[in-house]
Formats: structure tokens, C-alpha cells, sequence
């Protein structure tokens, strides 16, 4: 078996595949077997027909042909994983060469992983680093916390059967937890918009990041992924639509579209999740950013343990979350390594 690839235009490359009659006589038998499997001779049942009539009843070529289909589903997935070739969906395959007892000529595309030609993403990182706002909370937002909570522990009076407002006082303090007085409720609230804003703020630095790259980057993304993720993102969308308890179908008649519209809708967005996942991925090899098995674990058991429904657990699949724990962890060394810039 010899092979030669080529790479192709928008993240694609071509594989030619050559065969000799010595790598494709293990399969003969298997193709005879397949074509004899629909034929009906008399005097035998159907797919019960010896090898050697059913090898009589086809051409040459129609046996080392099929002989050849089964010899690539052997030998390209050993091409693709022995040279470690990122291939993304289904390759095309056309023969392109087949001489019966002789040899066979595979021409193979198909898409891969698009390796970008990153910038300086530290630089970009340290740059932004300086453009990053100082969080700060102010009294009129500890007060807009405070009506709010006194709103949600409005009381009936058993007198004029109205809702009464409680008085923001110690007592009331003491009402909503472990605090000794109004002003350690004050306290707490300051530290919890506090670290709301901290990570909100740290997400729009990891956006700037991230889209400045993005702005640097003209490699071309492969259909593929951009379709991929468009249906991806149609997924999360029935979801969400679900969660308000509105079919689908409805939802769509509600809004006067169908999916292909709104798949069309999101193909920007699509896009530019796919070019951020390959940022990330890149990055994490250049850095030699590993992920520990033990780690995987922990963040996998964290999300079954958040899950709103615990009967959710049967249902998902353990091996693709654990994939998903995968790219989170290594997004957030990642993110953290571009932090310390």
C-alpha cells in the first residue's frame, strides 16, 4: 500500500491511495460473500450461493471493485490515525485507477482541523491586560439590592389584609441568614456584586482576546464545522424554546421562519465560535496546555451534580461530557495563561 497527500484549498486535502493485488486479496472473499448475499440461483438459496458460481455471475471488474471498497474501509482510517491527520466528516472517494489482479487507485478529499497562523497572542493578552477596568460597587446599587429583597419578604397584615414592606433593620438582616445586623448584610451584598462584576468584566477581557485574534486570522474555516456548529446552536435553541414549555413547531409559526432560515441566521455567530474553539485548541498545543484525567472527573461530576433535573443523569451521554469537561478545563488554562501576560 503507498499513499501521497496534497493539501487542497478551505481546509481540505487530498489522499491518493494505491493498492496492489496483494493488499487486496485478503477481501476477496468478503466482496464475493457481499455480492452473493442478494443473488438467487436455482437448486440455492438466496445468499446461500457457493463463492467460486458467484464469481462466475459477476465481472472482474465488479468483484475487484467491491474487493476494493472494503480494502480502503481498512486502510484509510490507518492513514488517517498512523500520520495523525485531523480528518473532520465523511471523505469523498472516487477510483481513479482499477485493473482486476493487478491494482487500484483510490483519490480521496476530505476536510481537517484547520491549523491557524496565530499573532501574537500574548502580546494581544498583555495589551488588553492594561485596558482592563477596575471593578468597583457604589451604595446606590446595594440599596437597589436591598429594596429588592425587602420586596421579596413583603409580609400580609392579619388586620388590614395588606402587604406591608418590612424595615430595613437589623431584624430583618437576621431574617435572611447567618447575619448579626443590617450592615454585615451590607457587607455581603457589596462582595457579591463585587465578584458578579469581577466575572463579567473578566469575560468581556476574554472576548476582546479573543476577537482581536480572530481579526488577524484569514485562514478559511471548512464547512463542516460551521454547519456543525449551526445545528448546534439549533439544538440550544429547541432547548431553551422547550424550557418555556412552547413546542417548536409553534415557535416557529410564532416567528414566521423555518430551520433552514434560522440556521441561515446564525452562520456568523457559527463562525465565529468555530474560529474561537480553534483558537483555543491552538494555543493550548503551542503551550502544551495538559488536561489530567483527574480533572476531567472532578469537572465531569460537577456538571451532573448541577443539573437541575438528577433524572438527566441516565440520559446523557458519559463519554461525550467527559470530551466537554475536556475542552472547558483546557479553555480555562488557557484563558488563565493569557491572564499571567
Amino acid at each position: 500500500m503507498e499513499f501521497q497527500t496534497k493539501p487542497l484549498e478551505k481546509s481540505k486535502i487530498e489522499i491518493i491511495i494505491n493498492l496492489n493485488d496483494e493488499d487486496l486479496l485478503p477481501f476477496k472473499t468478503k466482496a464475493l460473500e457481499e455480492l452473493g448475499s442478494k443473488l438467487t440461483l436455482p437448486g440455492y438459496r438466496q445468499g446461500k450461493t457457493p463463492l467460486n458460481l458467484v464469481k462466475n455471475h459477476f465481472s472482474a471488474i465488479e468483484v475487484y471493485e467491491k474487493t476494493a471498497v472494503f480494502a480502503l474501509e481498512k486502510f484509510y482510517p490507518q492513514i488517517i490515525e498512523n500520520n495523525k491527520i485531523e480528518a473532520i466528516g465523511q471523505p469523498m472517494v472516487n477510483i481513479t485507477k482499477l485493473i482486476p489482479e493487478s491494482l487500484v487507485e483510490f483519490k480521496v478529499e476530505v476536510a481537517i482541523l484547520p491549523h491557524l497562523k496565530l499573532p501574537d497572542y500574548k502580546k494581544i493578552a498583555k495589551n488588553k491586560q492594561q485596558n482592563k477596568k477596575e471593578v468597583s460597587v457604589d451604595e446606590k446599587e446595594i440599596d437597589e439590592a436591598l429594596k429588592w429583597l425587602q420586596k421579596t419578604r413583603q409580609i400580609i397584615n392579619q388586620e388590614t389584609k395588606e402587604k406591608e414592606i418590612p424595615s430595613l433593620d437589623d431584624k430583618f438582616a437576621q431574617s435572611l441568614g447567618k447575619f448579626k445586623n443590617l450592615e454585615e448584610l451590607k457587607q455581603n451584598i457589596r462582595d457579591s456584586l463585587r465578584i458578579e462584576k469581577q466575572a463579567k468584566e473578566k469575560e468581556q477581557w476574554h472576548l476582546k482576546i479573543i476577537e482581536e485574534i480572530i481579526s488577524q486570522i484569514g485562514e478559511e474555516i471548512p464547512d463542516l464545522l460551521i454547519q456543525a456548529e449551526q445545528e448546534k446552536m439549533l439544538d440550544e435553541l429547541k432547548i431553551r424554546v422547550g424550557e418555556m414549555q412552547l413546542p417548536f413547531e409553534e415557535y416557529l409559526k410564532q416567528i414566521k421562519k423555518n430551520e433552514e432560515e434560522i440556521k441561515k441566521e446564525f452562520q456568523p455567530l457559527a463562525l465565529k465560535r468555530v474560529k474561537m474553539s480553534l483558537i483555543l485548541k491552538e494555543i493550548a498545543q503551542l503551550e502544551k496546555i495538559e488536561v489530567k484525567d483527574k480533572e476531567i472527573e472532578n469537572k465531569t461530576n460537577e456538571i451532573l451534580n448541577h443539573l437541575p433535573d438528577p433524572s438527566l443523569k441516565d440520559k446523557i451521554n458519559l463519554e461525550e461530557l467527559k470530551i466537554f469537561a475536556l475542552g472547558l478545563i483546557r479553555n480555562e488554562k488557557v484563558f488563565e495563561l493569557l491572564e499571567s501576560q
